[in-house]
């Protein structure tokens, strides 16, 4: 009988040979009980059940013992592993023992996973980082992957081996595993910070609680086991700063802050050079060094829980769920400088809910005739769950009010007229008048009004108002003045709008930068975005026994929904407002003269107009604001719009185009409208390019993910074999071009027209090859072709040619094909029906063998291969816009819809052997081939216009071997340690790593070089140095005191050698913002390397327990936490110049200095670059101490 948590799980009898099997088990500490008449009774403690994986464990009971007496003994996990050995399990007690809380970092001490510091994402075998797929429960992870420490049964790695219920990952698998109920209820609490130390200021609070709530009663009336119950942990966590660096953060100092503040300017030497920022006049004694990074504070939580219930030995429900919500300011280097205060605000909700249903097939208490039966444990799963994430950024107090990004304040034009000698004639009498004819109006004054909206703002403008007057500065329109009778020259008055560009700020301005390095102290975020990813996911499996074999088999079905809205308030959207309003007005109507009469009638030498309505020149904006300030919509009053309250304004105020903007959108969107609300209508492509009335909506992105699978696991004798095939049908579930190249339908060779039946087509040229010719709109001759279904590409008479810009030659210098419908194609109708298609779901067969066998009792072999496939991690959204502006989007970087999955083959050969009775050695080599990896290429001679994209074009093969040496507790020691040896070479080492090389117009690469990842070697080791309780207490004593009873420590070991890195022969600006140098590369791609890493992690405790009587019990743990005890400032990167992480090599440069010495200030200058260069994201995390305590009872 196997019990968990004092609840029975589950239950058999053995056969005539003693051969038991227990199952469905979930993973987690089982306590396996042993009972036959006439033997006394054997419980065996502490066993530990993994996923996916065999537990042997023989019971040998004895004859003659005492009625009533059990034998306990303690379970000793095997040494040698014989079922999972490409991986590794962590339990329960393991992971609080060590001194991390993440994930990541947990899976890390796992051989063959890279990653670059602690808390970072993993590399699995020299895969890319989103090759790692995660799992909770059973659940595929989308969004955080956080659990409550308290709450984790199990983490297991597998790196290798990867069974056939899990798919749509090429690199590894992380399954985490929750507790579940107890039998007893039990809880705990537990709060570890870091104030005492630092001033990253880390807190949590961490609780966890689990018991019965409803026992079922025995035969003899007392409460038995229970049939439902439940668990429930949970942390509340603060941290002011989580990811410092070791060499802390440069500020500005408060008191420096608070005049730049107040005085943003400073008179530039030369008066007539108007105002200066006063950001780019300090010196190094305006700085100080701060451990942590200001203004970054992060708050979540986190909770997670399972009711389980079991109405009969043979059926089990369980549900669940987790909800985990953040909150932070997110740190912008930009802004750490100066406007830290304005940093990026985020927010984060994920919630997962499920339900399983698990039913086993026969009798638990009487096995006989099962025994006999040739199909045994027979038993279905079936599970349904629900996935939510929700993530907002954007500035705090603004959030989706986007009128209030960048506000500075109400603006009021004041506008005259300005007359000159002219003529007028009246269209109805023909009356022609001269005299001073009204010829257009002027700006003679600017007022401000200052909003409290954004402070830092207003006081670029205030203090820019206050010099402008205070140094007699001069207005643009101080010329026009004279018009008026009036001397403006030098008189401080802001007379339009073009008076601030030199500095001062109008709505939705940004203040300029301090020498392009950092953002001044009024340096806003511009985004406000909203984004909500949901994942409903089906599955059911099964498994039997049949005579030595185990049959499982399984089905997935799960669809995901994508939604996001993003605005981007840095393109200003009082900009577009002045751009929209009055532009259909801003001419006089000349057929209608104002002639100017006495009240005699006597013409007084001046003549008039009324603004002329051009009604198709009236923007959509202008016609709805008109309206909601109650003015005629048809009428001419000219609206001064920075002179209104930000809430007079509204997005829905615009049309659709007026926001996409010509290409240059404002929003990015799908699932939601162009406004920010759930898409309501007629999503469809077909609506989305109507040439009239579309609202351009885009349905969320929806793929269908399905799989299926068989899988034989089985054991004969000592040897093990898992056999399996997996098929997984990926669906994008969207339309794609037919042609990549084409965004209008063209003629092939086999079309019937007379152009095409005129010419001579080549032999070499089949009837579905695309027709290039000579003029889009005035074809007269062909000359070229191109393969429909790729990239080869013929010359007009049928011989194949690597450069296609030859038919844009031939063309008069743009590519043309012969298309159905050229006027169409140019007014941008594009025929959906014509060029797009459904997205043909790509179905992938994945074998998966893997075996172990001994080749002694102390030694064994083991062997796997797999195919692995992934779904396209970026770039495979449809994004019509892209299309409907693409004439106008030459050389941007488009989706490609039609993307395949990434596929994976993966082999591996070891070898373990115990090298005593308490350690073992293994050894592995693998080998793996990456193929049809994402990687960004160009789209030759496309039409209407050459882009960017993504295709399955990358591959990488990792080669290497790993080995692990596992000491079990000897004396007061346990250590595990590994060591892995890889060469990771491809292509790509990232979707977009191959994009300055196609921006260039080189083709991609195709040789291998080192990927960033590959580190060449990796040392990880795990010491726990414990000492026990009782009489197996070994330590020293104190006036017969045993000091360190349950006290210990464990320390995580972690060394590598450094990764690559391209090498550049030139020197550039590295630290500033904006700066386009171009790079030259010196020797061959990612040929340098960084120098090798290490770090420390340690973990100092002591327990101890409060009796509470003889039955009951607490415990209390006081620890000690320090990550990177020796403070080690490894370098995570380096300017590709100069190999050091502090120095681009630009100050010193000779070809610098008179562009240096050209600053405002060229000292100051040099020392704020000597800051912004020396990036601290360059270095490590720093030493971090943390203390804690935990209760239990």
């Amino acid at each position: 009988m196997a019990e968990k948590g004092g609840n029975q799980i589950g239950g058999t009898t053995t056969d005539f040979d003693g051969n038991y099997t227990i199952k469905p088990l979930v993973p987690g500490n089982y306590t396996l009980k042993a009972t036959f008449v006439g033997y006394g009774a054997v419980e065996i403690t502490g066993v530990i059940v993994s996923s996916n994986k065999i537990t042997k464990q023989d019971v040998q009971l004895q004859e003659g013992i005492a009625i009533g007496e059990v034998k306990i003994i303690a379970y000793k996990k095997p040494l040698l592993d014989q079922d999972n050995l490409s991986g590794e399990t962590k339990t329960a007690e393991e992971i609080v023992a060590l001194p991390t809380r993440n994930i990541n970092s947990v899976a890390a001490t796992t051989a063959g996973i890279y990653q670059q510091d602690e808390g970072e994402e993993v590399n699995v075998r020299g895969s890319r980082s989103d090759a790692t797929e995660y799992y909770i429960d059973g659940i595929k992870v989308r969004g955080s992957n956080g659990v409550p420490t308290s709450g984790i049964e199990q983490i297991t790695v597998i790196t290798g081996g990867v069974p056939a219920q899990y798919g749509d990952a090429t690199g590894g698998i992380i399954s985490i595993t929750t507790k579940g109920p107890s039998n007893k209820t039990f809880g705990g609490f537990e709060y570890e910070s870091s104030s005492l130390f630092d001033s990253y200021n880390y807190n949590l609070l961490g609780f966890s609680l689990s018991g019965p709530l409803l026992k079922k009663r025995n035969t003899d009336g007392t409460k038995g086991s229970s049939i439902l119950g439940y668990f429930i942990s949970g942390e509340l966590r603060s941290v002011d700063d989580d990811d410092p660096s070791a060499i802390g953060m440069w500020k500005v100092k408060d008191d420096v802050l608070a005049d730049l503040k107040a005085n943003p300017f400073v008179l530039a030497p030369n008066a007539n050079a108007g105002l200066l920022s006063s950001s780019e006049f300090l010196n190094e004694n305006d700085f100080e060094l701060v451990d942590a990074k200001q203004n970054t504070n992060d708050k979540r939580i986190n909770v997670s829980g399972k009711i389980d219930f079991k109405p009969s030995n043979n059926t089990f429900l369980s549900f669940g769920g987790s909800f985990y919500a953040r909150k932070s300011n997110d740190f912008s280097y930009w802004r750490s400088m100066y406007s830290s205060d304005d940093n990026r605000n985020s927010s984060q909700t994920t919630y997962r809910l499920f339900g399983k249903l698990t039913q086993k097939f026969g009798s638990e208490e009487s096995n006989s005739e099962e025994s006999a039966s040739v199909i045994k444990n027979a038993f279905f799963t079936i599970q349904g769950d629900y996935t939510n994430n929700n993530y907002t950024y954007g500035d705090e107090k603004h959030g989706e009010n986007i009128f209030n990004y960048g506000y500075v304040g109400k603006f009021n034009t004041y506008k005259a007229p300005i007359y000159r000698n002219g003529t007028a004639v009246d269209s109805a009498s023909g009356i022609i008048y001269s005299g001073q004819t009204l010829s257009s109006w002027a700006d003679t004054l600017y007022t401000f009004e200052a909003s409290d909206i954004n402070p830092g703002l207003v006081n670029y403008t205030s203090a820019y108002y206050d010099m402008f007057s205070e140094y007699g500065m001069n207005s643009y329109q101080s010329s026009t003045m004279s018009l008026f009778g009036v001397d403006a020259s030098n008189d401080g008055v802001i007379r339009t709008a073009a008076d601030l560009q030199g500095q001062g700020l109008m709505n939705g301005g940004s203040p300029a930068s301090a020498y392009s390095l950092f953002g001044s102290n009024a340096s806003w975020y511009g985004y406000s975005v909203k984004q909500e990813n949901t994942q409903s996911t089906f599955k059911a499996s099964g498994s039997a026994d049949v005579k030595s074999h185990e049959f499982s088999f399984g089905f997935e079905f799960e669809q995901r929904k994508d939604y996001y809205w993003q605005f981007n308030t840095y393109r200003s959207v009082w900009t577009l407002m002045n751009q929209l309003a009055n532009k259909h007005i801003l001419e006089r109507d000349l057929a209608n003269p104002n002639p100017v009469f006495d009240a005699n009638g006597t013409f007084q030498d001046t003549i008039n107009y009324d603004r002329l309505f051009v009604a198709d020149e009236q923007s959509d904006f202008d016609r709805n604001l008109r309206d909601a300030l109650g003015l005629d919509p048809n009428g001419t009053d000219f609206i001064d719009v920075d002179s209104y309250d930000p809430s007079t304004y509204s997005l829905s105020m615009f049309s659709e185009d007026e926001l996409l903007n010509n290409g240059s959108s404002y929003a990015v969107y799908y699932g939601y409208d162009i406004y920010g609300n759930k898409a309501d209508g007629d999503a469809s492509l077909a609506n989305f390019f109507q040439e009239e009335g579309s609202k351009r909506l885009i349905a969320p992105f929806n793929p269908i993910y399905t799989a299926g699978y068989i899988q034989d696991k089985f054991a004969i004798d000592d040897l093990i074999f898992n056999v399996g095939v997996r098929v997984d049908r990926y669906d994008a579930n969207q339309k794609v071009l037919k042609d990549q190249h084409l965004l209008y339908s063209a003629y092939t060779a086999g079309a019937n027209m007379d152009l095409i039946n005129s010419t001579a087509i080549p032999s070499t040229i089949g009837n579905d090859y695309v027709v290039y010719v000579d003029d889009v709109d005035n074809p007269s001759a062909i000359v070229g072709y191109r393969n429909n279904d790729g990239d080869t590409w013929y010359n007009a008479d049928g011989l194949e040619i690597s450069d296609p810009s030859l038919l844009a030659e031939a063309a008069g210098g743009k590519i043309a094909p012969y298309l159905k419908d050229a006027e169409s194609a140019a007014r941008g109708i594009v025929n959906v029906n014509e060029v797009f298609e459904d997205y043909t779901p790509d179905v992938v067969f994945m074998p998966r063998i893997a075996f172990s066998f001994p080749i002694s009792d102390e030694a064994q072999f083991f062997a796997h291969y797999d195919v692995l496939t992934q779904r396209p991690p970026t770039g495979n959204r449809l994004e019509p816009v892209d299309y409907l502006f693409m004439s106008d989007r030459v050389g941007a970087t488009l989706n490609n819809p039609n993307l395949k999955p990434e596929k994976n083959v993966d082999y591996e050969l070891g070898f373990a052997k115990t090298l005593s009775l308490k350690s073992a050695l293994k050894i592995s080599a693998f080998y793996k081939e990456l193929r049809d990896m994402v990687q960004v290429t160009n789209v030759l001679s496309a039409y209407p216009a050459q882009y960017y994209t993504y295709g399955n074009i990358d591959f990488s093969t990792v080669k290497g071997m790993s080995v692990n040496y596992d000491l079990r507790r000897t004396n007061n020691i346990q250590m595990t340690a590994n060591y892995t040896l890889q060469f990771a070479d491809g292509t790509g080492s990232s979707a977009t790593s191959g994009a300055s090389l196609v921006n260039t117009g080189q083709p991609n690469l195709r040789t291998l070089t080192p990927l960033d990842y590959d580190q060449r070697h990796a040392v990880s080791a795990s010491v726990d140095y414990h000492y026990g309780e009782g009489k197996d207490y070994n330590g020293p004593l104190l006036f017969g005191a045993k000091v360190f009873e349950n006290a210990g420590a464990n320390v995580m070991f972690s060394a590598g050698s450094g990764t690559p890195y391209s090498k550049q022969s030139n020197i550039t600006q590295e630290a500033a913002s904006g700066i386009n140098d171009r790079s030259t590369l010196e020797g061959s791609l990612n040929g340098s390397r960084l120098p090798w890493q290490f770090r420390i992690n340690a973990k100092v405790n002591k327990e101890f327990e409060i009796k509470w009587s003889d039955k009951k019990s607490s415990h209390i743990n006081v620890y000690v936490q320090v990550q990177n005890l020796l403070d080690a400032k490894n370098i995570m990167s380096v300017y590709r110049a100069t190999g050091n992480p502090n120095d681009d090599g630009y100050l010193t440069s000779s070809a610098a200095q008179n562009t240096i010495d050209a600053q405002n200030d060229p000292e100051s200058f040099r020392y704020l670059y000597s800051l912004a260069v020396n990036n601290p994201s360059h270095y490590s995390l720093p030493r971090m101490w943390r203390a804690g305590i935990s209760f239990q009872f």
